[in-house]
């Protein structure tokens, strides 16, 4: 039996209650630690997994779908009896309408460029094509975190330069799905590496049998799914087998080779009021942050060392947003209605309607500023309504229903950071002062590769598993 590289018996704090923190506790717990406390700011868990219910009904207003390709969420989720809903169906509209004058587009006629069928046969045979080179990139790919991408140099550009060296960029449009409209931004400025971990030749199977008309006859395991109490309620469950103290604010933490301490601030209830117990100090034997990496904020309560200061400084990141509002008299095609060609920045991306029974509809959108204004919402909220006139409907306001919730989305770095050896200087300094990094600095929000890289920092550095290693393969 593996010994454990750490005393199960450690005192162990994670920094954050998303996906990083809570699924770090979850296999620390299964590797048998006894003494893990996860401390969120907020009132909820999930962090950019959020849900909300309307007229008996769940929402998703953050992460939503989940691809066969995420074994260790629906690991996870069979263990704790989470279930998961079929994703069916998936059209396009550009507000401004087509020749023809109507405003809705046969989705894969979009993608193939065109209706005819040469112009499909030659978009799959692409489809096949990009699947080919993916597997030559497998073994640095598919596997946690970044640590060796920067001896790939073919991988180390932009994601729409990966593709015209293969003479693949007709697949653009495809791919601006994904992330583009998902919020991971150009294709000539994502990296590669990320863009080929998100779309895995199941998740772009999966995504094209949900998106045609034959969907609801397909096997749901071949199909993009949802929860069906939605993705925030998949880590809430999760979150009742660990210890997990909402509404805490750090004040401080310092941190040496002898351990960690920190300061901060939690409320109780005692009968009907809440009293906030202030500056409580507490010590531990190990910090796993897994929060997001801005130096602004972590300024205010941690002293990052030189190294830590200089690489959290090159993490960009973009504003997104997600609007809900009920949209009366003008029920979607489909579920999910992307806008063709991508709008500029401030315009919605995608629209979602979960329920054919319920008007709430959901706006996605990029902001135009870094940090986000009240004249930013005003202008969405501006755009939302023309897009709903032009579908023919309009904005219920007698009805206040209204969520908006915009996030410091896809934190990353640019092409020339993965050649520097960007990420191969992270996992230099783990555990350094005792502290570890998880969550979407590793994975640029992408949950499965969040949960997976969690999985194996704790084996690799607390359960004492052997390093994992890259094999070289032939990008």
């Amino acid at each position: 039996m593996m010994q454990p590289k750490v005393d199960t018996s450690a005192a162990i704090l994670i920094i954050g209650a998303g996906p990083a923190g809570l699924s770090t506790a979850y296999y620390l717990k299964q590797h048998g630690f006894k003494n893990v406390t996860v401390m969120e700011r907020l009132g909820r868990v999930g962090g950019l997994c959020c849900s909300a219910t309307e007229d008996y009904q769940s929402f998703d207003l953050g992460a939503v779908i989940v691809p066969p390709s995420y074994h260790e969420v629906r690991k996870i989720a069979r263990r704790i009896g989470m279930t998961l809903t079929p994703i069916w169906g998936a059209t396009a509209i550009s507000p401004a309408g087509s020749a023809d004058g109507g405003r809705y587009h046969d989705l894969f006629t979009y993608l193939a460029g065109g209706a005819s069928p040469s112009a499909r046969i030659r978009f799959l045979w692409r489809c096949l094509r990009y699947i080919r080179h993916w597997l030559r990139h497998r073994r640095v790919i598919d596997r946690p975190g970044w640590e060796g991408v920067a001896a790939y140099p073919a991988l180390c550009v932009s994601f729409l330069e990966w593709l015209r060296r293969r003479n693949l960029q007709d697949l653009a449009r495809l791919f601006e799905i994904p992330l583009t409209a998902f919020g991971y931004g150009d294709l000539e400025a994502i990296a590669a590496p990320y863009a080929l971990r998100y779309i895995s030749p199941m998740t772009l199977v999966s995504g094209l049998l949900s998106s045609g008309p034959l969907a609801r006859f397909i096997p749901a395991c071949l199909l993009l799914q949802r929860f069906t109490f939605g993705f925030q309620r998949f880590w809430e469950r999760l979150s009742w087998e660990l210890n997990v103290r909402r509404n805490c604010t750090v004040k401080r933490i310092e941190r040496s080779g002898e351990g960690v301490t920190i300061t901060y601030a939690h409320p109780s209830q005692l009968i009907n009021r809440q009293v906030i117990h202030d500056n409580v100090t507490a010590r531990y034997d190990y910090l796993i942050l897994a929060c997001p990496l801005l130096p602004e904020e972590f300024a205010t309560f941690m002293d990052l060392s030189p190294e830590e200061a200089r690489l959290a400084a090159r993490l960009r990141f973009n504003p997104y947003a997600v609007a809900t509002f009920e949209i009366a008299g003008a029920p979607l095609q489909e579920r999910l209605v992307f806008v063709v060609p991508p709008p500029p920045v401030g315009e919605p991306l995608i629209i979602t309607q979960q329920y054919p029974d319920n008007e709430l509809m959901a706006f996605y959108a990029y902001l135009p500023t870094r940090e986000p204004t009240p004249e930013d919402e005003a202008r969405l909220k501006e755009q939302i309504a023309r897009y709903a006139r032009a579908l023919g409907g309009r904005i219920r306001y007698e009805d206040d229903w209204h969520s908006y919730d915009v996030w410091h989305y896809f934190r990353h770095v640019g092409p020339a950071d993965f050649q520097d050896g960007y990420y191969d200087a992270w996992e230099r300094i783990q555990g350094d002062n005792r502290t570890y990094y998880v969550g979407g600095l590793y994975d640029f929000d992408f949950v499965e590769g969040i949960v997976q890289y969690a999985k194996d920092l704790v084996a690799r550095n607390f359960a004492g598993a052997p390093h994992r290693g890259g094999g070289k393969g032939d990008p």
